[in-house]
């Protein structure tokens, strides 16, 4: 079998891993230098009604650097189901005013969900050094939701096997 996506297209990163986002999680930062585009893709399971989960999206000058909120969100595509996602084929696209959230709206948190957005490289603040993003949650509610957060990195600069991809994240 050859690999006709991972390495000549996209790269994946886990962001956070499959954790409980009752608490809140920072996301792995992760470098654009090496792509023109990420995709952020957050799963989470069915948790607690009024427990929504607010994410923020953070850029910084290199994987070490200090993030600051990216105010570029202006769309997110999103699945949502109220028992789990087998039977949930379509996305739903969510507009909103730039901003660095997703904020989904009610019945987010009862809800098992995918929610997605992009972040082009052009986007940071490249003028003073910011090549790299990151996706938080902020830990709402008193019960169990688990998640996961993937960075998809596409446009890549330097297509590679899987094996000599450059890491994203040191």
């Amino acid at each position: 079998m050859s690999n006709k996506i991972l390495g000549s297209v996209v790269d994946f990163v886990a962001g956070v891993l499959p954790l409980d986002f009752q608490t809140a999680r920072t996301g792995d930062l992760v470098s654009l230098r090496n792509a023109s585009v990420c995709g952020i893709l957050i799963v989470k399971g069915v948790g607690t009604d009024g427990d929504d989960q607010t994410f923020t999206l953070r850029q910084a000058a290199g994987v070490g650097g200090t993030p600051k909120d990216l105010a570029v969100i202006t769309e997110y595509w999103e699945k949502e189901a109220l028992t789990d996602l087998t039977g949930t084929g379509v996305w739903t696209r969510v507009t909103q005013t730039a901003a660095a959230t997703i904020v989904p709206g009610d019945p987010s948190a009862q809800s098992a969900a995918m929610y997605y957005t992009e972040v082009e490289a052009d986007q940071l603040d490249v003028d003073n050094g910011f090549d790299s993003i990151q996706m938080n949650n902020d830990g709402a509610g008193a019960a169990a939701q688990l998640g996961v957060v993937i960075y998809i990195l596409g446009g890549l600069r330097h297509k590679a096997t899987p094996a000599n991809l450059p890491n994203a994240i040191i």
